[in-house]
């Protein structure tokens, strides 16, 4: 009888037990004030400033170095830079292999071919330089091809034609030029150099956006 009881009461005793619910089988310690839970499948907290990525499966950035920009195509024009220097003036124009700069002047615009066989980004765009002290009011690249020569214009094969206006018709003329091999960036520029410019009584230009 004695036994029988206690059969019972080690069967009721297991019932209970199982009907309690079962403790985790692994805990995870909350974050402390140096640490944080990196989103990753085993959420492991990881110390500021450790970061390896997302677990496989997932997406996130990763720390990877940037893609090397793409240089431009050889025959170029990938820049247009303006710089005013003591009331005077100096341009460049950047490609990424040597070319040739011709230049003549026509009426008040000087005019440089640049041996150059296509126009880079925004380079067709206009340079607005008349509120800057300078001789210099607009400068506009054209994409031109091959033309004969005449009284006022040399033979030139197809290119790139710079038109350069002044804010005073009489300071129209060629600018000096400078022509640098490879620099340190290993592109290519030929500068040109204008003096200080007529005064021309505190106006802005006198010459209309070649554009409009």
């Amino acid at each position: 009888m004695r036994r029988a009881l206690l059969l019972i009461v080690i069967a009721a005793s297991t019932s209970v037990v199982d009907a309690q619910p079962k403790p985790p089988a692994r805990k995870v310690p909350p974050p402390r004030g140096d640490m944080v839970v990196v989103p990753t499948r085993d959420s492991t907290p990881h110390r500021e400033g450790e970061y390896g990525g997302v677990a496989p499966g997932q997406t996130g950035p990763r720390d990877r170095p940037a893609k090397p920009k793409r240089p431009p195509a050889r025959g170029t024009l990938s820049w247009i830079g303006f710089e005013a220097k003591d009331g005077g003036a100096q341009l460049f124009f950047q490609s990424v292999a040597a070319f040739e700069v011709q230049q003549h002047v026509e009426g008040a615009t000087l005019v440089v071919h640049l041996s150059l066989g296509r126009m880079g980004a925004n380079t067709w765009r206009t340079v607005d330089t008349r509120f800057f002290d300078n001789p210099l009011s607009f400068v506009q690249a054209r994409q031109v091809g091959a033309t004969r020569a005449t009284k006022t214009r040399p033979a030139r094969g197809s290119g790139i034609d710079v038109r350069i206006t002044f804010k005073n018709p009489k300071d129209a003329r060629e600018g000096t030029l400078r022509a640098a091999a490879a620099d340190a960036d290993g592109m290519f520029y030929a500068y040109l150099g204008f003096p200080e410019g007529t005064d021309t009584g505190g106006k802005p230009t006198t010459v209309s956006d070649p554009e409009r």
